[in-house]
């Protein structure tokens, strides 16, 4: 049985790929469209080449990871590598 998760796809929410050649990557949606999003991560997946995925295909981690929009890729990027780094205990992203 699949569990449901209860949080809400917003903006800014922090997420994580669970199916693809990307999974366990980390993202940062940029917006919602029906059952995809739009994901970034500031390196690969810049806000103007975005990542179009189906909501099923992700889990979100932590609401707000960034809280208004525009921010920059580098920022974008510097926020995920720190929180990964902060919850992994490791170093590289």
């Amino acid at each position: 049985m699949r569990t449901v998760n209860r949080m809400d796809y917003q903006p800014g929410c922090l997420a994580r790929s669970l199916a693809g050649h990307d999974k366990d990557q980390y993202y940062v949606i940029l917006s919602v469209d029906g059952k995809r999003v739009l994901l970034a991560d500031g390196r690969t997946r810049t806000q103007g080449h975005p990542k179009r995925k189906n909501k099923k295909h992700i889990q979100l981690v932590k609401n707000s990871l960034v809280k208004e929009f525009p921010v920059s890729d580098e920022e974008l990027y510097a926020r995920l590598k720190s929180f990964v780094k902060c919850t992994s205990g490791e170093g590289e992203y």
